[in-house]
């Protein structure tokens, strides 16, 4: 069944809540019980909050680079 619509693709984007077609994975939330979470970041929010790529060796937190000083 088709209404005609054109099918929405991407992701959410955690930080600024809006839909993305280029979003990067940032974290992976496991939890012990219930579902976990997966966080993605569409590129502004990628380079205003300065946040990095997944990396599994950080345990799925989301990773901030660090301000040069």
């Amino acid at each position: 069944m088709s209404t005609g619509e054109p099918i929405r693709t991407g992701q959410w984007c955690t930080w600024c809540t809006g839909r993305t077609d280029q979003p990067t994975l940032i974290a992976v939330i496991e939890t012990g019980s219930g579902p976990g979470a997966i966080q993605y970041a569409c590129p502004d929010c990628m380079r205003i909050h300065r946040l990095r790529p997944f990396d599994p060796a950080m345990n799925g937190c989301p990773v901030y680079e660090r301000r040069r000083t």
